[in-house]
């Protein structure tokens, strides 16, 4: 597929989703709430947060689409995810799974291998640290231990949401989560969506978006909200990791430090135009 196929496939999801408004339920960590509706707003999507257990069903059966993130990962909130998630399964609900810190201790990773297991068709995204966590999980039928260092620790919790350099390689095992999700997202400083058998590199962004909280957090409610209107999670993905990188992009062209970020990437979110995406979109489409 051609740079300019791309962008017009993207372009129609995102006037899609203009039109149709689609409401988002998003479980995701205290930290970011705020801002990610915001986003989402911003973008043409409804935000819905609630996280009550006693309303999980019924807002499960208005909702477009769930996003589910383990950022602050308090028992009562773990058991509406796992609620949530099982419904979205049973209903083919489009699913975004954040397994924030996979890797980084055996509760965390539990949880996040124990969501793993529902809604088949679902998007995973994480860093390619937190993607291994997952992988290793998915590989062994013994339920592995987490088996690192503190340090190594620290540098999962301390590079979430920071675009890794050294990342331009796909992690070790990554594919074979594909047999328990529709698409894979690996952020890092180039972005990579896998499924369908092909592979989208997508190199927009910027490195203020690593440094204010939440980026990542919002790029996977953004990409539940391209969900609620793509025939498939690939697809999905792809619009979200695309819209989202080039709103970065172009914020970080306004600003001189990441104070005045975040509101110009809500600004740029709401103002983006047909003409952005084809003009800034940085794209490679592999076969594999």
């Amino acid at each position: 597929m051609h740079a300019h196929e791309l962008a017009e496939k993207i372009y129609r999801l995102f006037a899609a989703l203009r039109d149709t408004r689609p409401l988002v339920h998003v479980v995701t960590n205290f930290v970011v709430m705020n801002q990610t509706a915001n986003a989402l707003l911003a973008l043409g999507a409804s935000p819905m947060m609630s996280w009550a257990g006693d309303d999980a069903a019924y807002m499960s059966g208005v909702s477009d689409a769930l996003c589910i993130n383990i950022g602050t990962p308090v028992p009562e909130r773990i058991s509406v995810m796992k609620s949530l998630m099982s419904l979205a399964g049973e209903t083919e609900k489009p699913v975004v799974l954040d397994p924030v810190g996979a890797g980084a201790g055996q509760f965390r990773t539990d949880i996040a291998r124990e969501l793993c297991a529902f809604a088949p068709a679902k998007i995973i995204r994480g860093n390619p640290s937190e993607i291994c966590a997952l992988a290793a999980g998915h590989l062994s039928t013994k339920g592995v231990d987490s088996g690192i260092s503190p340090e190594q620790a620290r540098a999962i919790l301390t590079g979430h949401g920071r675009p890794d350099r050294n990342a331009d390689a796909l992690p070790n095992g990554a594919s074979a989560l594909l047999a328990s999700a529709s698409a894979l997202v690996v952020s890092g400083k180039t972005d990579m969506v896998l499924g369908q058998g092909k592979m989208v590199k997508i190199a927009n962004g910027s490195e203020l978006m690593g440094a204010v909280t939440g980026t990542g957090c919002m790029l996977s409610a953004i990409c539940a909200a391209f969900y609620a209107v793509a025939e498939n999670g690939f697809d999905a993905a792809v619009a979200g990791v695309a819209v989202t990188g080039i709103a970065g992009e172009l914020a970080a062209a306004r600003v001189v430090g990441p104070g005045f970020f975040l509101p110009h990437f809500i600004d740029r979110l709401y103002a983006l135009r047909e003409a952005d995406i084809h003009q800034y979109l940085r794209a490679q489409v592999h076969c594999f």
